[in-house]
């Protein structure tokens, strides 16, 4: 598997729209221009270490997952765990 700045990018604007935030508030969070943040959301600049870093902190998201695009096991099981949450309490809710 190798790096595609554009899948990147991808990943990166996901992100930022699951947040719903804007291309300039993201861009204010992590101190670079929005024309930088465009640049790297369409795949036309790659990310510094650095900056990888920062949104992997921002996004609570491994560096895995913004470079290759892998989910962590963790991931997989806390979303199954919360499915699991709703349902006990929606049993408890039909009691």
């Amino acid at each position: 598997m190798r790096f595609d700045a554009m899948e990147c990018g991808k990943r990166i604007k996901a992100l930022r729209e699951e947040k719903r935030l804007t291309q300039m508030e993201l861009a204010e969070q992590i101190c670079i221009t929005t024309d930088h943040l465009r640049a790297i959301e369409r795949g036309r600049r790659a990310c510094s270490i650095d900056l990888l870093v920062d949104l992997s902190l921002f996004f609570e998201v491994t560096l895995d997952h913004l470079v290759l695009g892998r989910t962590s096991a963790n991931k997989t099981i806390r979303a199954e765990v919360l499915q699991a949450i709703e349902i006990l309490e929606g049993i408890r809710n039909s009691l």
